[in-house]
């Protein structure tokens, strides 16, 4: 029978997802909590300032706020983490897709991990205003936050094949589907509603399901096991 070692693989690969998905939200969470607790001068605002505000490595006034981030260098490598994470999450899961569905989640990871890393590298500060690159900030942001939240709802809408509980795919639609809207209600009401309330909506939407099932994957997967014990029927000496 060749079905064994195949199963067993595609078990491995949903263990090591589910770890690269607890691990980046993980990162993200706390290299934010860390460095908005750094940020002192004056303190940082959850509902009026952003999370991007955190990467920036210049002090002083900014678009209306005054920003200052001693650990702006923990934030933007939490940034990259998370995008890291969360790109090699999507293409170890579209193992279990089918093609179509594989080459969407898989495709929207790549461009996820690509938007965390605009992020972390491109950082939206009178610098990149002033030498014309923070569109590559707003383009970063945009596929990292539009990106994560549409692989929450196709990844939702595929839990047989990722053995997870119809609820907890069918969060994965809701939340997804929540980022999105908060994201796009965010870029409408720029300046009517509080930026940073709803910029966190769209995010920890996504961060929130993310840990939602790489805890499930793990718990169904159980990687520990799949390190130290033997497969039935392998061969001895």
């Amino acid at each position: 029978m060749h079905d064994r070692p195949a199963t067993r693989r595609t078990s491995v690969a949903l263990a090591a997802a589910a770890i690269a998905l607890v691990l980046g939200a993980l990162v993200f969470v706390i290299g934010e909590t860390v460095a908005a607790g750094a940020w002192t001068a004056p303190s940082y605002s959850y509902s009026a300032d952003f999370v991007s505000d955190l990467g920036n490595p210049q002090c002083g006034p900014y678009d209306g706020r005054v920003v200052c981030s001693p650990s702006h260098t923990l934030m933007n490598t939490a940034f990259a983490v998370q995008g890291l994470l969360v790109g090699a999450a999507s293409w170890l899961l579209g193992r279990v897709l089918r093609e179509r569905s594989r080459v969407l989640v898989r495709g929207l990871g790549v461009a996820t991990a690509a938007g965390f890393a605009l992020i972390g590298v491109v950082h939206s500060s009178t610098a990149t205003s002033a030498d014309g690159t923070l569109w590559l900030h707003y383009l970063g942001a945009t596929s990292a936050i539009l990106g994560t939240n549409t692989l929450a709802v196709l990844l939702g809408r595929q839990w047989q094949r990722l053995r997870i509980p119809a609820a907890v795919g069918r969060a994965g639609v809701v939340l997804g589907g929540a980022g999105i809207v908060a994201a796009v209600t965010w870029l409408a009401t720029f300046t009517l509603l509080p930026p940073g309330i709803l910029e966190r909506a769209a995010i920890y939407a996504f961060v929130l399901w993310q840990l939602l099932l790489g805890g499930f994957l793990l718990h169904v997967t159980q990687p520990v096991r799949l390190l130290f014990v033997r497969p039935s029927g392998a061969s001895r000496r």
